[in-house]
């Protein structure tokens, strides 16, 4: 190598660099995909309807950003400060330092959708065997789908057979965390999240390469214990690996203790005070909350109404879409 060599493979050097960080400001690492993208690979046609019609009724599915992953546990980067920088003389020096990085590992857990279906149920239905598998399918696979939705926000405190969810990391991060001015009230309690997502932020991780296991519906004689009795059933394996990669520290804000008591209601107030806490440049891509918090936020939008008319359905707060979801629960005490 030469002296002359190295101009051009510091450029390029410069030059890859520059295309890095542009991706991962951009999240285009890799297209961006949400979950109904990863699972339609290897689906049949029948239960990618079921995964279509879940985008709609559960919003996690069609919000998260989501890549397939080979293993079902890896490690990922994250960054919790920036390095220090600054001026300096032109002959003199500065200490160096470098970004904060963390490891994190992301877990994925199995969520399973199996299920079995007494024969003699499915064959005495009027509606006719095929159809009542097709629903035993569809039922469970909506109910994976919700289930997987409650991890995001809850994590263990949902399901501790599943994967740590965003509150576990906003926890981490007092800053990240809003609650309702005055006494805290005990009952009825609730939250908003404000949350972003991609590779730089949180995205939901599907392992085995995205992999989503979708056995043949088979006939099973069922016993007891010592096999005396028994009945046969229609049966079928369905289920795949599913985690939740936290990226940035700055990924997701929480707003705590809403509740039914007065003045604890959500208003925009208290959603701008959830901006607040996002540095500049990162905004939330999208607020999730209750039907009743969003409700709450109307009403709180009537009160100003000058004709005195109910407010309209809110659909966004500082040009920060709203997104309605039942996972994220009313009695939160309860967790």
């Amino acid at each position: 190598m030469t002296r002359e060599d190295l101009p051009n493979i510091s450029g390029q050097i410069s030059s890859n660099t520059r295309q890095s960080i542009q991706n991962i400001r951009n999240g285009t690492n890799m297209a961006v995909r949400t979950s109904a993208d990863i699972l339609k690979v290897n689906m049949s046609e029948e239960l990618l309807g079921v995964v279509n019609d879940a985008v709609k009724s559960i919003p996690e599915i069609g919000f998260f950003q989501a890549s397939p992953c080979i293993r079902n546990d890896y490690k990922s980067l994250a960054i919790s400060a920036l390095p220090a920088t600054g001026f300096r003389s032109a002959d003199g020096m500065r200490a160096f330092s470098t970004a904060t990085l963390v490891n994190r590992t992301t877990t994925c857990k199995y969520l399973d959708a199996s299920w079995t279906l007494n024969q003699a149920v499915a064959e005495q239905s009027d509606w006719g065997k095929a159809q009542v598998i097709a629903i035993e399918q569809m039922t469970h696979l909506q109910s994976a789908f919700f289930t997987l939705a409650k991890q995001i926000w809850y994590g263990v405190d949902s399901d501790a057979s599943g994967f740590v969810g965003l509150s576990a990391f906003i926890d981490a991060v007092p800053a990240m965390i809003v609650n309702t001015p005055g006494t805290a009230a005990t009952t009825d309690l609730s939250s908003v999240f404000a949350v972003r997502t991609g590779l730089d932020s949180c995205q939901i991780a599907w392992g085995s390469e995205g992999h989503f296991d979708e056995g043949e519906i088979i006939e099973q004689l069922v016993t007891n214990a010592d096999g005396t009795q028994g009945n046969w059933v229609y049966a079928q394996k369905l289920g795949g690996w599913a985690g939740l990669q936290v990226t940035s520290q700055w990924a997701a804000a929480r707003l705590k203790g809403l509740s039914t008591t007065t003045g604890k209601g959500l208003n925009d107030e208290l959603l701008y005070n959830m901006l607040s806490v996002f540095p500049a440049g990162q905004r939330p891509d999208a607020f999730f909350m209750s039907r009743r918090s969003l409700d709450q936020l109307r009403s709180s939008r009537t009160t100003y109404s000058p004709t005195g008319a109910p407010a309209p359905i809110p659909e966004e707060v500082g040009g920060v879409p709203i997104f309605v979801t039942d996972a994220i629960r009313n009695d939160e005490e309860n967790l």
